[in-house]
């Protein structure tokens, strides 16, 4: 039986990824995100602790706060952006507004105004597992008390 790995994968030239880890330890959760360049260079990073009432509520705030990061260290207002979501439920909520909760509305308008400031935003599901550097930020986010962000 072999070895299946997950491993991070580029996007197209022009583009930059944001990956999402997010883990649940007994009563307390966590999220990371890392946006890389096409060359896998790090530009910016963010973890905290999450609060919410399932997965899929922190992965659509970690979106909410992927985006705030991206425009806010973003000097080219049209650039291009995938974002990947570990949780296919907020990767169909994120693609498809029929299906997102209403008690969410707020948090999705918030992401519609800043996809508007933005060139193109494309939602991708993969395995939460799959980023090393996402899966370290997110472990270390668990007993964090704020929110961390750096972008250069």
């Amino acid at each position: 039986m072999g070895l299946i790995r997950f491993c991070w994968r580029s996007p197209p030239a022009g583009w930059l990824k944001f990956n999402i880890c997010w883990i649940e330890l007994e009563d307390k959760a966590g999220c990371g995100r890392v946006l890389r360049d096409m060359e896998g260079m790090a530009r910016a990073i963010f973890s905290g602790a999450v609060i919410a009432n399932n997965v899929e509520e922190a992965e659509i705030g970690a979106v909410k706060i992927a985006l705030d990061v991206f425009i806010a260290m973003n000097s080219k207002p049209k650039e291009f952006l995938f974002i990947e979501v570990g949780s296919l439920v907020a990767f169909s909520w994120c693609v498809n507004k029929v299906l997102r909760p209403w008690s969410l509305y707020s948090v999705f308008a918030e992401i519609e105004t800043a996809m508007l400031m933005m060139g193109n935003v494309v939602f991708s599901s993969v395995d939460r597992n799959g980023n090393g550097m996402a899966f370290s930020l997110t472990m270390a986010s668990v007993n964090q008390m704020q929110l961390f962000k750096a972008w250069w």
